[in-house]
């Protein structure tokens, strides 16, 4: 069964960027959210809800989305009146209780670790557990969903991305998982939406359910598979005795290049293939690296080929595509 991960939608709303730390200017441009792509449900707004944290009331405004085991809320702390994104994870009655709270325990540990090196980590602002309801709560920055900042998703009239603009977002990817990478952490399901930008114009990265440490001696690892089949590499497609897969931080860095690929041509690379398991067949399969359609910058077009290899050791690392000419200037 494959397990993708829950990605939340956050709201735009009025909030100060929640970090010290500066970047360049953000390029002049912006896509806005388009409404229709909310489906009614992550839309509902609920009347005179309050959900205690450690005893610190927050007001609910609406339910931004749902998983299995999981509901994300749009709010705001009435004492402060900042907003913020509450994921509540619930276990009662579930057979899968005991793991989905060690992936709820894992998630906290790893935001907390890396809370001190922001920009390039969502910011946690509060969080408990309640052993008797077995509920897990964490209070997040909010920001616009990254998927909706892709010219795929953006209206028609919209032009796609400029090498200005995909410079900009990508390299903030691209830091974003050197940090987790430096820290012995793979995140292990990049994809548009575990990324949020804030209002300051910075990108966050989200989602570390399916994160899990690897020394810097380990290239891979075998384990559980999971993850987002758009964005999975071949090793992590190729799965062994059923349910494992060969795992790592280069495939972290597959799937930055899927990323770009689509930042740049408002489309994945594999996306003839219509089904999520004749797409991950098509994937483990794959004799050779993928065609990149022509483009114009060689820095990004070479930048893209080094991330999009089929063998996981021809792959850069986070660090050194940071150093890649595509980041110059």
């Amino acid at each position: 069964m494959i397990k993708i991960a829950y990605a939340f939608h956050p709201f735009p709303a009025n909030c100060k960027p929640s970090c010290d730390a500066t970047l360049p200017a953000s390029p002049s441009w912006h896509y806005p959210v388009p409404t229709s792509s909310v489906a009614p449900l992550t839309n509902a707004k609920i009347q005179s809800t309050t959900i205690y944290v450690n005893s610190i009331p927050y007001t609910v405004i609406r339910l931004l989305g749902e998983g299995l085991h999981s509901r994300v809320y749009a709010a705001y702390d009435p004492r402060t009146g900042q907003s913020v994104a509450i994921k509540v994870v619930q276990n009662v009655d579930s057979n899968d209780s005991h793991e989905y709270s060690k992936i709820f325990f894992k998630e906290i540990r790893y935001l907390t670790k890396l809370q001190p090196h922001n920009p390039y980590v969502i910011r946690v602002f509060n969080h408990e557990y309640d052993k008797n309801s077995q509920t897990g709560k964490i209070v997040m920055e909010t920001g616009h969903d990254f998927r909706f900042m892709l010219p795929l998703q953006a209206p028609p009239n919209k032009k796609k991305m400029t090498n200005a603009q995909i410079k900009y977002y990508w390299y903030q990817m691209v830091e974003a998982v050197a940090l987790l990478h430096r820290h012995g952490i793979v995140h292990s399901d990049i994809k548009p939406e575990n990324f949020i930008m804030t209002h300051g114009g910075q990108l966050r990265i989200i989602d570390l359910g399916l994160s899990f440490r690897l020394s810097h001696t380990q290239q891979s690892v075998l384990r559980p598979f999971a993850g987002t089949p758009e964005y999975m590499p071949p090793e992590v497609c190729q799965i062994q005795n059923g349910q494992y897969s060969r795992q790592g931080r280069a495939s972290d860095i597959w799937a930055l290049g899927v990323l770009l690929f689509e930042m740049i041509f408002g489309y994945r690379p594999f996306e003839h293939v219509q089904d999520n398991y004749d797409k991950m067949s098509y994937i483990a399969r794959l004799a050779q690296n993928p065609i990149i359609p022509p483009i114009t910058n060689n820095n990004l077009r070479d930048a893209l080929q080094q991330c999009l290899q089929i063998n996981p050791i021809h792959r850069p690392s986070a660090e050194q595509l940071l150093q890649h000419p595509f980041f110059s200037n």
